[in-house]
Protein backbone atom coordinates (compact mmCIF):
# COMPACT_ATOMS: atom_id res chain seq x y z
CA UNK A 1 0.00 0.00 0.00
CA UNK A 2 1.28 3.43 -1.09
CA UNK A 3 -0.44 5.84 1.06
CA UNK A 4 -2.12 5.93 4.83
CA UNK A 5 -5.39 6.25 3.93
CA UNK A 6 -4.81 3.06 1.87
CA UNK A 7 -3.37 1.39 5.06
CA UNK A 8 -6.54 2.52 7.08
CA UNK A 9 -9.33 1.54 4.61
CA UNK A 10 -7.52 -1.90 4.26
CA UNK A 11 -7.32 -1.95 7.82
CA UNK A 12 -11.18 -1.37 8.64
CA UNK A 13 -12.02 -3.97 5.42
CA UNK A 14 -9.96 -6.56 7.64
CA UNK A 15 -11.36 -5.45 11.19
CA UNK A 16 -14.92 -5.64 10.01
CA UNK A 17 -15.55 -9.45 10.87
CA UNK A 18 -13.98 -9.30 14.10
CA UNK A 19 -16.25 -6.23 15.13
CA UNK A 20 -19.30 -8.50 13.52
CA UNK A 21 -17.49 -11.25 15.76
CA UNK A 22 -18.27 -9.16 18.92
CA UNK A 23 -21.66 -8.40 17.92
CA UNK A 24 -20.86 -4.70 17.03
CA UNK A 25 -21.08 -4.34 13.57
CA UNK A 26 -19.35 -1.58 11.57
CA UNK A 27 -21.63 1.48 9.44
CA UNK A 28 -21.25 0.50 5.89
CA UNK A 29 -19.57 4.05 5.28
CA UNK A 30 -16.44 4.57 7.06
CA UNK A 31 -13.64 7.61 5.77
CA UNK A 32 -10.32 7.32 7.59
CA UNK A 33 -7.39 9.35 7.29
CA UNK A 34 -4.31 11.01 8.83
CA UNK A 35 -4.98 14.44 10.16
CA UNK A 36 -5.09 16.89 13.13
CA UNK A 37 -7.34 16.40 15.64
CA UNK A 38 -9.82 19.48 16.36
CA UNK A 39 -8.57 20.07 19.51
CA UNK A 40 -5.84 18.54 22.20
CA UNK A 41 -3.22 18.47 19.10
CA UNK A 42 -0.76 20.45 21.29
CA UNK A 43 -1.79 19.88 24.48
CA UNK A 44 0.66 19.17 27.20
CA UNK A 45 -1.64 16.21 29.12
CA UNK A 46 -3.86 14.09 27.25
CA UNK A 47 -2.57 14.60 23.52
CA UNK A 48 -5.44 13.40 21.31
CA UNK A 49 -4.23 10.68 18.75
CA UNK A 50 -7.44 9.82 17.05
CA UNK A 51 -10.87 11.28 16.38
CA UNK A 52 -14.16 10.07 15.32
CA UNK A 53 -17.04 12.27 13.85
CA UNK A 54 -20.34 10.95 13.60
CA UNK A 55 -22.02 11.24 10.63
CA UNK A 56 -24.53 13.48 11.84
CA UNK A 57 -21.40 16.24 11.36
CA UNK A 58 -21.07 14.98 8.04
CA UNK A 59 -23.10 16.27 5.04
CA UNK A 60 -22.52 12.62 3.16
CA UNK A 61 -23.78 10.66 6.42
CA UNK A 62 -20.29 9.08 6.79
CA UNK A 63 -18.19 8.23 9.89
CA UNK A 64 -14.94 10.24 9.67
CA UNK A 65 -11.97 8.82 11.75
CA UNK A 66 -8.66 10.55 11.89
CA UNK A 67 -5.36 8.87 13.13
CA UNK A 68 -3.27 11.90 14.81
CA UNK A 69 0.58 12.69 12.46
CA UNK A 70 2.38 11.68 15.66
CA UNK A 71 1.51 7.95 15.46
CA UNK A 72 3.45 6.26 13.06
CA UNK A 73 4.39 2.80 14.60
CA UNK A 74 1.98 0.08 12.58
CA UNK A 75 0.43 -1.36 16.11
CA UNK A 76 -0.08 2.13 18.05
CA UNK A 77 -1.82 3.29 14.42
CA UNK A 78 -4.18 0.28 14.21
CA UNK A 79 -4.59 0.54 18.10
CA UNK A 80 -6.26 4.09 17.61
CA UNK A 81 -8.08 2.64 14.53
CA UNK A 82 -9.75 0.24 16.73
CA UNK A 83 -10.10 2.61 19.54
CA UNK A 84 -11.76 4.98 16.98
CA UNK A 85 -14.30 2.23 15.06
CA UNK A 86 -15.65 1.28 18.44
CA UNK A 87 -16.64 4.93 18.35
CA UNK A 88 -18.51 3.93 15.20
CA UNK A 89 -19.73 0.82 16.34
CA UNK A 90 -21.61 2.18 19.71
CA UNK A 91 -22.44 5.74 17.83
CA UNK A 92 -23.04 7.99 20.98
CA UNK A 93 -22.35 5.83 23.90
CA UNK A 94 -19.08 8.19 24.32
CA UNK A 95 -16.75 6.56 26.38
CA UNK A 96 -19.46 5.21 27.95
CA UNK A 97 -22.41 2.24 27.88
CA UNK A 98 -21.64 -0.56 25.60
CA UNK A 99 -18.35 1.23 24.39
CA UNK A 100 -15.77 0.02 28.20
CA UNK A 101 -16.54 -3.68 26.97
CA UNK A 102 -16.42 -3.37 23.18
CA UNK A 103 -12.96 -1.66 23.78
CA UNK A 104 -11.64 -4.29 25.84
CA UNK A 105 -13.12 -7.43 24.41
CA UNK A 106 -10.75 -6.13 21.36
CA UNK A 107 -7.63 -6.34 23.64
CA UNK A 108 -7.05 -2.33 24.58
CA UNK A 109 -6.33 -1.82 28.04
CA UNK A 110 -6.60 1.30 29.66
CA UNK A 111 -8.90 3.87 30.94
CA UNK A 112 -12.19 3.88 28.38
CA UNK A 113 -10.99 7.61 26.96
CA UNK A 114 -7.57 6.39 26.78
CA UNK A 115 -6.82 3.06 25.33
CA UNK A 116 -3.34 1.52 24.61
CA UNK A 117 -2.33 -1.61 22.42
CA UNK A 118 -1.24 -4.39 25.51
CA UNK A 119 -0.06 -7.87 24.93
CA UNK A 120 -3.58 -9.40 24.31
CA UNK A 121 -3.84 -6.90 21.55
CA UNK A 122 -0.74 -8.06 20.15
CA UNK A 123 -1.67 -11.22 20.40
CA UNK A 124 -4.98 -10.73 18.26
CA UNK A 125 -3.92 -8.72 15.85
CA UNK A 126 -0.23 -9.50 15.17
CA UNK A 127 -1.24 -11.33 12.05
CA UNK A 128 -3.58 -8.93 10.64
CA UNK A 129 -1.02 -6.18 11.13
CA UNK A 130 2.09 -8.25 9.54
CA UNK A 131 0.27 -8.56 6.72
CA UNK A 132 -0.88 -4.44 6.58
CA UNK A 133 2.77 -4.48 6.24
CA UNK A 134 4.02 -1.12 7.82
CA UNK A 135 2.03 2.01 7.74
CA UNK A 136 3.23 4.39 5.12
CA UNK A 137 3.97 7.84 7.21
CA UNK A 138 6.86 9.20 8.98
CA UNK A 139 5.39 10.68 12.30
CA UNK A 140 6.00 14.42 12.75
CA UNK A 141 6.78 15.52 15.75
CA UNK A 142 4.54 18.48 17.24
CA UNK A 143 5.66 20.72 19.82
CA UNK A 144 3.23 20.87 22.76
CA UNK A 145 1.63 24.29 22.80
CA UNK A 146 3.86 27.47 25.01
CA UNK A 147 2.59 27.84 28.51
CA UNK A 148 0.48 31.05 28.89
CA UNK A 149 1.55 33.37 30.83
CA UNK A 150 -0.21 34.05 33.94
CA UNK A 151 -1.75 37.59 34.53
CA UNK A 152 0.53 39.92 36.94
CA UNK A 153 -2.86 41.32 38.37
CA UNK A 154 -2.77 41.08 41.89
CA UNK A 155 -6.22 40.85 43.79
CA UNK A 156 -7.14 42.42 46.94
CA UNK A 157 -10.35 42.29 48.70
CA UNK A 158 -12.30 44.72 50.96
CA UNK A 159 -14.57 43.11 54.33
CA UNK A 160 -17.52 44.30 52.39
CA UNK A 161 -17.18 42.07 49.00
CA UNK A 162 -15.56 44.57 46.95
CA UNK A 163 -12.81 42.87 44.73
CA UNK A 164 -9.72 45.17 42.69
CA UNK A 165 -7.36 43.96 40.48
CA UNK A 166 -3.99 45.92 40.56
CA UNK A 167 -0.31 45.46 39.83
CA UNK A 168 2.52 44.60 42.15
CA UNK A 169 4.21 47.81 41.39
CA UNK A 170 0.67 49.69 42.74
CA UNK A 171 0.03 47.64 45.76
CA UNK A 172 3.32 47.85 46.57
CA UNK A 173 2.93 51.85 46.75
CA UNK A 174 -0.06 51.01 49.04
CA UNK A 175 -3.35 49.49 48.54
CA UNK A 176 -6.39 52.33 48.06
CA UNK A 177 -9.61 52.44 50.48
CA UNK A 178 -12.22 51.00 49.83
CA UNK A 179 -15.78 52.75 48.68
CA UNK A 180 -17.11 51.58 51.78
CA UNK A 181 -14.22 53.08 53.80
CA UNK A 182 -12.94 49.92 54.37
CA UNK A 183 -9.81 48.30 53.88
CA UNK A 184 -8.07 46.47 50.92
CA UNK A 185 -6.15 43.30 51.55
CA UNK A 186 -4.49 41.42 49.10
CA UNK A 187 -5.42 37.95 48.70
CA UNK A 188 -2.67 34.60 49.16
Amino acid sequence: MNTREEWLSKAVSELRPVFDSVKHPLPPEIRVSCGFPSSNARSRKNRAVGEWWSPKQSPSGKHHIFIAPQVSESFDVFGVLVHELAHSATEGDGHMGRFPSLVKSLGLVGKPSNTVVGAVFRDMFGDLVASLGDYPHDGLTVPPKPKTQSTRMLKASCGCGYTIRLTKTWADQGLPTCVCGGDFVLSK
